[in-house]
């Protein structure tokens, strides 16, 4: 079995694994890398992220220092396929529960998140950019995410920007990924930008950027084959935006690494990621904070 990898960007990234607001809805961060890129691919993928916050000792004296912690589970059905010779359709439909937890009070929202669109372009084929046992492989992508996840938020819940399934806007993706392997070794980078647009709410999630870069090895066990890999991530957030005024106590910088193994067998393939936070970064204390993600993968292609 031929392998080739493509890592896929969300998000949002809102991730998204974004910590900062609608950490729910950034689609796709650490997208598992997928084989086989002449094939269609169906799947599913389950993620579980935790998130904590602790509020500032200047900002209300009722609230100060409470810990406020986030768990976010979310089930992602994933497709791939293609169009032409070059280009492929990813679609992706999320549905999350998110549960908030603190001494003063509980909060839990499930349902729908933002549907995905990607199209991706091959502007380089590995198949005939290769020079010896070297292979390039060069992609770029451009996409939508549509507001089919609820968004509610009034006044009362002008902090609680995390407990939403979807942004309630129109966001637009585009994406720049490189893949070079020589023999079983391998590196993947990817640069990924989203820019939002304005809810119905007059409320304006921040534009994210993404830088990624994984390594990885192909071992083969007689018909099954491993491919370990380690990455780091990067990731910026601009400032939220509310009725034309930016909130400058939004957004931040982020920095995580991934550690994964992906299985491959027949038609079948298995990704298991853990991504532990190791910055954040943030424009306001009080923000949420990035632990970790957790994610199992399942995918089928034909």
């Amino acid at each position: 079995m031929r392998i080739w990898f493509l890592l896929l960007m969300l998000v949002a990234l809102a991730t998204n694994t974004f910590s900062q607001s609608c950490c729910a809805t950034s689609n796709g961060n650490n997208w598992s890398i997928l084989p086989n890129l002449n094939k269609h691919v169906l799947g599913a993928r389950y993620t579980f992220r935790q998130f904590h916050s602790i509020y500032p000792k200047s900002f209300n004296p009722e609230l100060s220092g409470i810990v406020t912690s986030e768990n976010i589970q979310t089930l992602e059905v994933f497709g791939r396929f293609n169009v032409s010779k070059h280009l492929q359709l990813s679609v992706f439909l999320p549905f999350s529960t998110i549960q908030q937890s603190s001494p003063t009070k509980n909060n839990r929202v499930t349902g729908l998140g933002d549907m995905v669109f990607m199209l991706q372009y091959q502007v380089l084929n590995p198949n005939r950019c290769r020079v010896g046992n070297s292979r390039h492989q060069l992609r770029v992508g451009f996409g939508t995410k549509l507001p089919s996840g609820e968004f509610m938020m009034n006044e009362d819940r002008m902090f609680a920007t995390s407990l939403q399934l979807g942004t309630g806007s129109v966001d637009f993706i585009q994406n720049v990924i490189y893949t070079y392997r020589y023999k079983q070794f391998g590196m993947n980078a990817s640069l990924a930008y989203r820019a939002n647009t304005v809810n119905p709410a007059g409320y304006r999630f921040g534009d994210r950027a993404q830088l990624s870069t994984n390594f990885f090895y192909v071992l083969d066990v007689k018909a099954v084959q491993l491919m370990p890999q380690v990455g780091l991530n990067y990731d910026y957030a601009f400032f939220n935006v509310r009725k034309g005024k930016a909130l400058t106590y939004t957004g931040g910088h982020f920095v995580n690494c991934t550690v994964g193994m992906d299985v491959y067998f027949k038609r079948v393939a298995i990704s298991t990621a853990f991504t532990p936070a190791i910055m954040n970064k943030l424009n306001w204390s009080g923000e949420n904070r990035h632990r970790f993600n957790a994610e199992l993968g399942v995918f089928y292609n034909f």
